[in-house]
């Protein structure tokens, strides 16, 4: 699993949308999707619901999420 994949997670939890996260971390759009798309294909389930604009964390997305700032702060120390 990618750490630039989990900060991308992060970073899209923090700003509350694609766009946002990916001008916070200086990508395209386009490479926050594929990033996001990549890290469910490893996962093998599916972190936002897409049905809505923008696209929001779902249930298995947010857990993943605080594991993930507790990687960081691991990776940190």
């Amino acid at each position: 699993m990618s750490i630039r994949h989990l900060k991308t997670l992060v970073a899209i939890a923090d700003k509350g949308s694609f766009v946002e996260a990916a001008d916070a971390m200086f990508i395209t759009q386009a490479a926050v999707s594929m990033q996001m798309k990549a890290l469910e294909d490893e996962l093998n389930m599916t972190l936002f619901d897409r049905t809505r604009r923008p696209p929001t964390l779902n249930e298995a997305g947010m857990s993943i999420v605080p594991k993930a700032r507790k990687s960081f702060e691991t990776m940190n120390n």
